[in-house]
């Protein structure tokens, strides 16, 4: 299964990496000032794996910086917070996103069901 693009309007790489970052950043901030609607994180990071064929070294080094947070702290931000409600739901992710997109399972990784990935 390859999930659709997100952000099909014609976004460079480069771009998307930016945007994954800023919206990470966030993720991040140990003040906790998160904003809805920064779920979109979860929609730019599978755009990047769908064209990871075209990341630079250090763009690949950015990506896994920012993965790292996601995984710290995405869980918090997405269900304690309950910013991601439906997007991690079953009914809508697994139609839509294969398990190695792990981003979209950080409730699976955090319950111990699906094994973290190496960053």
């Amino acid at each position: 299964m390859t999930p659709k693009l997100y952000a099909s309007r014609g976004f460079t790489i480069d771009e998307l990496v930016r945007i994954y970052a800023r919206y990470c950043s966030d993720l991040a901030d140990s003040e906790e000032i998160w904003i809805e609607g920064y779920d979109e994180f979860l929609f730019y990071r599978s755009d990047i794996e769908i064209r990871k064929d075209e990341l630079s070294e250090a763009q690949k080094e950015e990506v896994k910086k920012w993965d790292k947070v996601v995984l710290k702290n995405a869980y918090h931000y997405l269900v304690e917070r309950g910013f991601g409600d439906g997007l991690l739901d079953d009914s809508y992710r697994e139609k839509r996103y294969p398990t190695s997109h792990w981003w979209w399972y950080v409730d699976r990784i955090k319950k111990g069901t699906l094994e973290p990935p190496n960053l």
